[in-house]
């Protein structure tokens, strides 16, 4: 009996290495893909001892919950370990690199497929004097979404509605907290999805019209899919808009959101996201600039 078990316990052991050795050989080719990306995410791991010592001990999607639990006690109650891997891509980690953006003190920020707030949490940090409208559509990403940026003190406009290329109302296709949409096809290479949701839907225009909105700062839009039906719902605003930073899903969508972009007049860099497979590229980040002067981002405005 003692043999067997320290043969079985050998195998154990054996896998384990086997493990372990399949995921370094596995971040070592995201590196090798994506290594500018992947000096940013290491150097901000590094500059987090901390953090790197809960990982280690619990987990990194514990870690980084417990880093936000740290950084604001109400969103223990407010979001999950899953969704703390979010937390540390858009707040901890600056994703969007909203920190490096030359915006002005009181800037005009919309976050379009807000869920539950980490992109407005950043921004509302980077700029305090921010006025920030967080759309989010589905009822309980909403609630979460209000009852966070509540307890963080941040006064955002929080309105619940999807944003498109023109107002009405759609069905949302629900899936998990992060990756609803209104795109039907959405959920054919993931899973059935859980249900759906009716949604009333406003555009980027008919939204700063009705709010007095003259320039926008910042656009940020992440609506699993509906990147381009945004932009094409803000035809009024892109002009007056100075930055735009956008995740995409495919190589398709990226390419409408692309030459809606500019022809509008922004120039774009293309950030793959960390640990995608050798083709890269299926989805990333465009950020975003407007070519020449901000054109219209210095007009007076009711925020002040």
């Amino acid at each position: 009996m003692a043999q067997e078990a320290a043969v079985a316990e050998a195998v154990r052991r054996r896998s384990r290495w086997r493990v372990l050795a399949a995921r370094l050989r596995a971040a070592v080719g995201r590196v090798a893909r994506h290594p500018v990306y992947a000096t940013s995410v290491a150097l901000g791991v590094l500059r987090r001892p901390r953090l790197v010592r809960e990982a280690l001990r619990r987990g990194w999607r514990a870690a980084l919950l417990g880093e936000a639990v740290r950084r604001c006690p109400a969103a223990g109650d407010l979001i999950s370990a899953y969704e703390a891997g979010f937390f540390g891509q858009v707040y901890l980690f600056d994703e969007y690199e909203v920190a490096r953006l030359p915006l002005p003190p009181r800037p005009t920020v919309l976050d379009v497929g807000a869920n539950v707030g980490f992109f407005s949490w950043r921004a509302a940090e980077a700029r305090p004097g921010a006025r920030i409208l967080a759309f989010e559509p589905e009822s309980g990403n909403h609630a979460r979404l209000a009852a966070l940026l509540h307890a963080l003190g941040i006064a955002a406009e929080t309105p619940r509605c999807a944003v498109g290329a023109r107002a009405g109302a759609a069905t949302l296709y629900l899936r998990n907290s992060v990756t609803h949409s209104l795109q039907a096809d959405w959920h054919r290479d993931l899973d059935a999805g859980a249900g759906t949701e009716r949604v009333d839907v406003t555009t980027v225009d008919a939204e700063c019209a009705r709010r007095g909105i003259e320039a926008i700062d910042l656009l940020k839009i992440d609506t699993e899919g509906a990147e381009a039906d945004v932009l094409a719902g803000a035809v009024e605003m892109l002009p007056r808009t100075a930055h735009v930073v956008l995740e995409y899903h495919s190589p398709e969508r990226r390419d409408a959101c692309l030459a809606l972009l500019r022809a509008a007049g922004f120039r774009c860099r293309h950030k793959a996201f960390w640990g995608l497979g050798a083709a890269g590229g299926a989805e990333g980040l465009l950020l975003c600039r407007r070519a020449g002067p901000r054109a219209g981002a210095a007009a007076a405005r009711p925020n002040g």
